[in-house]
């Protein structure tokens, strides 16, 4: 398997996981706990605050991991035959992952603030 296919399926499987364990915060399922949700301090200061930013972390980690889809559709177009080559492969492996998870985390904690 060609390594930008691997890349692919690396970005939009990861994308996919993501929204699916966003779905139940969106929909305010997810009582408070310390192992699955945004377990950030404001969180845990009441429910209502448990329940408003998991709902807007789950909607951030799902709308960003759309980028991760794009990235991952666009990982099958651009080839990669250089064996030598490191740099590429690593931005579009793990570049759209993290950027896209980092960014969804800044926006959580800035909308946390604001309660």
């Amino acid at each position: 398997m060609k390594v930008n296919m691997i890349l692919g399926i690396l970005n939009i499987g990861c994308a996919l996981l993501i929204i699916i364990v966003s779905i139940p915060l969106i929909k305010r399922k997810i009582k408070m706990n310390y192992l699955y949700g945004v377990r950030i301090k404001k969180s845990f200061e009441s429910k209502e605050n448990w329940y408003n930013i998991n709902a807007y972390g789950g909607r951030q980690l799902a709308i960003w991991s759309i980028l991760m889809i794009i990235a991952g559709l666009v990982c099958f177009i651009i080839p990669i035959n250089d064996p030598d080559q490191i740099l590429l492969p690593l931005l579009m492996g793990v570049g759209p992952i993290t950027i896209c998870i980092v960014i969804a985390l800044i926006r959580i904690k800035a909308y946390a603030k604001k309660l």
